[in-house]
């Protein structure tokens, strides 16, 4: 009696530590598309510069398999090639979403940083690098949720 007892509350104790080790830290990679609105565009010789809002959607998958469709709307400002902007990346299936500070550089290459969300990305967190091509790319990094 006493050996199944110590038996069961091992692996309850495993169970319990697996599931809160891994509870919202996780690696995704994504892919997305979209297109520039509202543009305004100021150019004159080798100066140029747009700001506008990307908009489209994100199909990001975690490393235990789930998929996440989110739809975003990205103010940003791009001159000479060199953009700075922010994201709001909503759940399509909810109203659940999370914010990205992000950079990207004349290579065509961007970082970014997840700040906060609502819902389900309450608290979230983490980084992210893709390479964008005017329209659409992929990458990954982590999304850490409480």
């Amino acid at each position: 009696m006493k050996f199944t007892k110590i038996i069961i509350l091992t692996i309850f104790t495993v169970v319990a530590f697996t599931k809160i080790s891994a509870a919202g830290h996780h690696s995704v990679t994504f892919q997305y598309g979209g297109e520039f609105t509202n543009l305004n565009v100021v150019a004159n010789g080798n100066f140029f510069s747009v700001s506008g809002a990307f908009i489209g959607t994100n199909r990001m998958t975690s490393e235990n398999g789930d998929i996440i469709h989110l739809n975003f709307m990205c103010p940003a400002l791009f001159i000479n090639g060199d953009g700075n902007g922010t994201c709001k990346l909503k759940d399509a299936k909810s109203e659940d979403f999370f914010i990205l500070s992000w950079h990207c550089g004349v290579d065509k290459q961007c970082t970014g940083d997840i700040i906060n969300g609502t819902g389900r990305f309450e608290g979230a967190t983490g980084v992210w690098k893709w390479w964008n091509d005017t329209g659409w790319g992929e990458g990954g990094g982590t999304l850490l949720t409480k």
